[in-house]
């Protein structure tokens, strides 16, 4: 008997989500007080289920302009929370919620813009007018819409009120169509030098120096908050207001002036100096233990008038500015007080962030728990920070540490000690007494630059100077230049340098990047604090601190390629066993390029063609290693530890060894430590002797082997 075929399941059909469901998944409201918000709410509080240091934490759907948009932009974002879309497969992370739905309300914007008032009533023909009306605003919005509307198109069975009845453009991505080209090296601009120097003086002088006056000043104001002002006897208020007066014209002093941002009461009042020509009643009150002394108001404004008026007005120590012996900044008021404590905390922030490489997110979101100290193997203390890492993991993040230096401890003892949020680092009680977390960090750390320069510029110039050109590694000569007329051309006016959160991570990364064994600021600019930062950075992996320093790198190296070819080609000197090999990569390079003399080869080009270099070269100080090990000396030197380790006069002698130009003046300075080693060992025994002469002869061979070789003329 034959049975009968089994029929098949006609599939569930689908359940779109009513209002009453919950719009994040449960999976994410594990361990949560509530499952959050609803799906028929306008606005969404992701408060309880993000990290705090999201800037967006709310979903407002009130910006759907009708009830249909305002439908289908919530069943896309519901569904956008479950279904994988796009080349990770993956469901969008809760943290992107917020500015998914803003991508959707913008492409809903420009397809009415066009006629489009519905997504079903799109077709193919509105896609050209698509493309020009947002090709005006860059490639990257035109990449955001198109993707957003793919995403659309590929989530049409989860809306149930309006959804697009064709797929838009389905052979091209939407960075195919944008034109928007991926940059293959790392496009933010590093900090000069000469920013850096100055602005990281002040920040270590801030976390050092200016934030323990800050925290004296606050313990001392608030303890004099704290104690109960007695009621005056009659004419006892104003008998200490005429005491002060008198002390203050004793002192040759003046009045204590109303702040600045406080102007607005007095606006009658002028400004002198930036000093407000009206008294700040509240602050005499203060200094006088005087409880509502508004009535002697003219007693002191005719002192004013007397005597003048200068900022702050609480008398509590400062220490002094290295470079003038003076105090750092005039006495405090309660706004001076407050704003000084905003300052401490950005300035914190930079200490931390810069020193270690974290990412800003990374940083604002530390606990008051995160400074721990371990011992190292050879027995110094190794300071770390622990963290969590958001970038590519889940929600919750992963743990990682960081090895940075003490003044990262210092600057986290000083937050501790001006703010009080129960968990978060860098949250504290606002004014209005809510718990907050400071945010908005590019202003904060803009607004630190124009305070240190009105606290520590003199005639020389500005404290941070300003650079006539800023934002890029390497300006542009041309750039110079601001515009050309008749009269000859007019230089850029001078622009303050605007800071940003990736500056910090991508210039701590290039420096140690760029230097030949990735020390670099440990000899130069950082002195000592160098060594705890390069050796710890590797430590960072979960961080991708050390991925980014790699993809410096290899930036660097193939800079430095690119420099010895030019040296090559303007006729520079070179030595070394792997001398011919290199040139002859040059030389064929060049002849592909046609890169003579009264012709200019195209450095994008010329770059790709280099990079091979790259994989095997070790820049050194001494020589430059590209690396083979089928010769290299050191692969034959060290078989028993099973990897090569460079051997200084093994390298000098090596198959695989370059010298150029660039490593002479570093040849010369070596024999010269030599010769004067070898003048101080006439106690040494003779073998050690004999190896220091024996090195003096190798250096002197190498930088005569330097000096005379000759290339044969190009023909």
């Amino acid at each position: 008997m034959t049975a009968a075929p089994a029929r098949k399941k006609k599939p569930a059909a689908h359940r779109y989500p009513r209002d009453t469901d919950f719009v994040l998944p449960a999976a994410l409201t594990l361990g949560h007080r509530s499952r959050g918000p609803r799906l028929g709410e306008n606005t969404w509080d992701l408060r309880d289920f993000i990290p705090r240091t999201s800037r967006q934490r709310f979903v407002n759907l009130a910006g759907a302009t009708s009830d249909l948009d305002r439908r289908t932009m919530k069943e896309y974002l519901y569904a956008r929370l479950r279904v994988p879309v796009g080349r990770l497969a993956k469901p969008i992370k809760v943290t992107w919620l917020a500015e998914d739905g803003r991508n959707f309300l913008r492409t809903m914007q420009t397809l009415s813009a066009i006629g489009v008032p519905r997504l079903q009533d799109l077709r193919k023909e509105h896609l050209d007018s698509f493309l020009t009306h947002v090709r005006p605003f860059g490639p990257g919005t035109v990449e955001s819409q198109i993707a957003t509307l793919k995403t659309i198109a590929v989530l049409g069975d989860h809306l149930s009120a309006d959804r697009l009845t064709m797929v838009p453009w389905p052979y091209r991505s939407a960075r195919q169509i944008s034109g928007l080209q991926p940059g293959t090296e790392n496009t933010t601009a590093r900090i000069p030098e000469e920013i850096m120097r100055p602005f990281l003086t002040g920040v270590v002088f801030y976390v050092e120096t200016a934030a323990q006056d800050v925290i004296t000043a606050r313990r001392e104001l608030a303890r004099i908050d704290a104690t109960e002002v007695p009621r005056s006897s009659p004419g006892g208020a104003r008998q200490k207001f005429e005491q002060f007066i008198a002390e203050r014209r004793a002192q040759g002093r003046g009045i204590p002036a109303l702040p600045l941002e406080r102007l607005a009461r007095r606006p009658a009042a002028s400004v002198i100096d930036g000093v407000v020509q009206a008294p700040n009643l509240a602050m005499a009150e203060l200094l006088t233990q005087v409880r509502c002394a508004y009535h002697l108001l003219p007693l002191l404004e005719e002192a004013g008038s007397e005597l003048g008026y200068e900022e702050g007005g609480l008398p509590f120590s400062r220490a002094d500015w290295p470079s003038t012996g003076r105090p750092w900044r005039p006495e405090f008021s309660r706004s001076t007080l407050e704003a000084e404590t905003s300052y401490v905390r950005t300035a914190c922030w930079a200490a931390i962030a810069y020193l270690s490489g974290m990412r800003d997110a990374e940083v604002r979101d530390l606990r008051r728990d995160c400074a721990r100290v371990e011992t190292a193997a050879d027995g110094r203390p190794r300071y770390k920070i622990h963290g969590r890492v958001y970038k590519d993991r889940k929600v919750t993040g992963e743990e990682a540490d960081w090895v940075v230096l003490d003044l990262v401890h210092r600057a986290v003892k000083v937050l501790l000690a001006v703010n009080d949020d129960p968990t978060h680092l860098f949250g504290y009680t606002a004014s209005h007494g809510s718990l907050g977390l400071i945010r908005q960090i590019p202003q904060r750390l803009n607004d630190f630059r124009d305070h240190l320069n009105e606290l520590f510029s003199d005639d020389a110039g500005l404290f941070v100077p300003a650079p006539a050109v800023t934002g890029t590694d390497n300006p542009d000569p041309q750039d110079d230049a601001r515009a050309v007329s008749d009269t000859g051309t007019v230089p850029a006016e001078p622009m303050a340098w605007r800071f940003d959160t990736l500056q910090f991570r991508r210039t701590l990364a290039w420096h140690i990047a760029n230097q030949p064994f990735g020390m670099v600021a440990g000899t130069r600019q950082y002195k000592h604090a160098s060594f705890a930062i390069f050796e710890g950075y590797a430590g960072t992996s979960a961080s991708g601190f050390a991925d980014e320093v790699e993809a410096d790198k290899a930036t660097a190296k193939l800079d430095y390629v690119e420099d010895l070819y030019h040296d090559w080609n303007e006729g520079g000197q070179s030595a070394g066993g792997a001398t011919p090999r290199i040139e002859a990569e040059f030389d064929r390079i060049r002849a592909e390029l046609g890169d003579l003399p009264g012709t200019a080869a195209s450095p994008e080009r010329l770059r790709t063609m280099l990079r091979h270099l790259t994989r095997t070269l070790h820049p050194g100080v001494l020589n430059d290693c590209f690396h083979q090990p089928a010769t290299a000396v050191c692969e034959k030197r060290s078989k028993g530890l099973g990897r090569p380790l460079p051997m200084l006069n093994m390298c000098l002698t090596c198959p695989n060894s370059r010298r150029s130009s660039v490593h002479l003046p570093r040849l010369h300075q070596t024999r010269a430590s030599a010769v004067n080693e070898l003048g101080d060992a006439k106690d040494l025994p003779a073998h050690q002797q004999s190896a220091l002469g024996h090195f003096i002869a190798t250096l002197d061979s190498l930088i005569d082997e330097l000096r005379q070789t000759k290339r044969p003329e190009t023909p």
